[in-house]
């Protein structure tokens, strides 16, 4: 039979790495939008022009 606590323990210990990393990105967010924009940035913009 599996061991309620041990699985409630384990299940826990899980929700609080989430809610650490969670917090850690919130907490950087500025500097992870920065570093996304400048991988991310392109490189000449696209014009819709003929869709009009």
């Amino acid at each position: 039979m599996l061991n309620l606590s041990a699985t409630l323990i384990a299940f826990l210990s899980f929700v609080a790495v989430v809610l650490f990393i969670c917090v850690m990105v919130y907490r950087n967010a500025d500097r992870l939008e920065a570093f996304l924009e400048r991988k991310f940035r392109k490189k000449s913009p696209r014009h819709n022009d003929d869709l009009k």
